[in-house]
């Protein structure tokens, strides 16, 4: 503090642009705060009406249950609520808003007018306020419901105008956060109107799935599957909608994840959401997914933010493993392989999920009497493979090509129909009246990766001990989180001792990681510890050296193959999981229905 400067009190006016700064962030947190009132509010039909990106109107018009004359002045009064009374209220919170700042906070940076009804009598009042400063009040007849607007939003803060984005940038903000909120509220209609345009028109609909398909589109919504889990223990439960793996975007912005019906962004969430899909998307791809996780509201506390974006879980450990561990469990199966576009099986269809044709039943396979070069049922792929043959340029069709039985019931790929090896790189498959195209070398990674990864969570984790301990020297943080974690570390085969102060001494890591400093990596496991309570990072290494040994001991691209071969490699895909896609996120197979291939050739 300067030497000549008093403590004064600020001013209620100077205070709520402070606030505001805090909470009114661009014309889209002024309909979210606006929008989230009216869902609080009872209503089940808003209509949002902005013009010039909300920069000079934000109107929003609802039919709740509204206030009375009192209540409609006491809303512009800081940490004036009616949804908290006592402090064991914010442990327990339902509701969207909660603050009692937003509608102060708006009202201090824009020319704002507050109209609403409470009572059938038709009868509301009206309040219009200036840069805070209350201008006018009366009675105005309307239907029951509220309608807030803002005009010239930080008309009397130039500066903060200016870091205002282009009119069609805000838009696309308040369009976003409108469709978030719809998406957590399917039994409501939306409206949201630019300029007497309408963008979005919602109606109400009876479940998430038709909302989906209203906002992201019927297409989107072919290739998602409905997940649900539970744990009745810790009160965690999880539903929604997840894109199969070849549904992904560039970034996380279709990442929605709603926490007991409150759409936020929180780094736990997302990382166990992308955990889920561990080495089933490419580098830099990212899932497309609608995620409701409800748990008991002392669980997590969703006061952190001024806007609300942000929670913190008591137990962010339980909260991240339950998530990723959901999502694995419904995506191991990788069940939309076998169903066009990820849909619903026909009942008219056999357990393989394709239409019975009588006169294309499958033949009796004609290999019987011939020795395969690696067996399905041997547990394993030997390394040692067939000489690489020259490429063909077009499909090579096997005249002894036909059905092979599976050995275990309701296989799918062991049961394709096998028509020959288009440039001895694809396996060219008949499923019903489908032709599947299979990429050899990716449904063999995937087999090798999760033997490897199957047999070294089996056993005990071999250690290489180092000939030079290499030393750790670490904060005072990451050092706690190393500590309770030791025991952890240990059982992966890392053999760590303290070595005095704030220093740690490595002498054995594991041995598919001999040969790799692992300073670095133990000090980026001591870190994500500290932040996430858990770490994915020695996992993620893990599971790089073993995809590595997988890729390089499985069949190549451009590698001929006899039917023998092509037999064993589709029973051995069908006892895996994941096996839609290879550990670097590749497709496995990809499906052309009849119709597709008929419009091909205009038929």
């Amino acid at each position: 503090m300067s030497q000549n400067a008093t403590i004064k009190i600020l001013d209620e006016q100077l205070c709520n642009q402070i606030a505001a700064g805090e909470v009114v962030e661009r014309p889209a947190s002024v309909v979210k705060e606006m929008v989230e009132n009216s869902l609080d509010a009872g209503a089940d039909d808003i209509l949002i009406e902005l013009a010039a990106g909300g920069r000079k109107l934000i109107r929003v018009s609802d039919n709740g249950c509204g206030m009375n004359r009192q209540d409609v002045f006491l809303a512009l009064e800081r940490h004036a609520t009616s949804k908290i009374t006592q402090a064991e209220d914010l442990f327990a919170l339902r509701s969207l808003g909660f603050r009692g700042e937003a509608l102060a906070s708006v009202a201090s940076v824009s020319r704002f007018r507050l109209r609403s009804c409470a009572g059938e009598d038709g009868l509301g009042q009206e309040i219009l306020v200036e840069a805070g400063q209350v201008r006018k009040a009366q009675e105005v007849g309307m239907a029951r419901g509220t309608l807030i607007e803002a005009r010239d939003l930080f008309f009397n803060q130039p500066a903060r105008r200016k870091f205002l984005r282009t009119e069609q940038t805000e838009l696309g903000h308040c369009a976003d956060i409108v469709s978030k909120l719809a998406l957590a509220c399917p039994q409501v209609s939306f409206r949201l109107r630019h300029e007497n345009r309408t963008l979005l028109e919602l109606r109400r609909e009876k479940g998430l799935a038709e909302r989906v398909a209203a906002l992201l589109g019927r297409q989107v919504l072919e290739d998602m599957q409905q997940v649900t889990a539970m744990d009745e223990q810790t009160g965690l439960r999880l539903s929604g909608l997840v894109g199969q793996p070849t549904l992904s975007r560039s970034t996380t912005a279709h990442l929605y994840v709603f926490i007991n019906g409150r759409s936020i962004r929180d780094r736990v969430v997302q990382h166990a959401v992308l955990d889920g899909y561990r080495h089933l998307l490419m580098k830099g791809r990212y899932p497309v997914v609608v995620l409701f996780l409800d748990l008991p509201p002392a669980q997590v506390d969703v006061n952190v933010h001024p806007t609300k974006h942000e929670v913190r879980f008591r137990q962010q450990r339980e909260v991240h493993d339950f998530i990723a561990a959901a999502l694995r469990r419904h995506l191991q199966p990788a069940t939309w392989v076998q169903s066009p576009r990820g849909g619903s099986p026909d009942p008219e269809k056999t357990p393989q999920g394709r239409p019975v044709h009588p006169e294309r039943e499958p033949e009796t396979a004609v290999h019987d009497g011939l020795q395969p070069q690696y067996v399905a049922d041997s547990g394993r792929f030997p390394l040692t493979l067939p000489p690489v043959a020259t490429p063909l340029p077009a499909a090579r069709l096997l005249p002894d090509s036909g059905v092979f039985p599976s050995p275990h019931e309701g296989s799918f790929f062991a049961n394709l129909r096998y028509l020959g090896q288009y440039h001895n790189s694809y396996l060219l498959c008949q499923d019903g009246e489908d032709l599947m195209l299979i990429d050899q070398h990716a449904a063999h990674e995937r087999i090798g990766f999760e033997k490897l990864k199957s047999d070294f969570a089996r056993g005990a984790v071999p250690r290489q001990s180092l000939l030079f301990p290499e030393m750790l020297e670490l904060d005072f943080r990451s050092i706690q989180a190393l500590d309770a974690h030791l025991d952890e570390l240990a059982a992966l085969g890392f053999e760590i001792e303290p070595f005095g102060g704030k220093s740690y001494v490595l002498k054995a890591v594991p041995a598919l990681l001999a040969g790799v400093s692992c300073a670095p990596l133990l000090v980026d496991i001591a870190l994500e510890l500290e932040q996430q309570g858990q770490s994915s990072v020695l996992q993620d290494q893990l599971d790089e050296v073993l995809i590595m040994m997988a890729c390089h001991g499985v069949i190549r691209a451009n590698q001929a193959l006899d039917p023998r071969e092509v037999r064993a490699l589709l029973e051995k895909l069908d006892q895996v999981d994941f096996r839609g896609n290879c550990p670097h996120g590749r497709p496995v197979s990809q499906r052309l229905t009849l119709r597709e291939v008929e419009r091909m050739f205009r038929r």
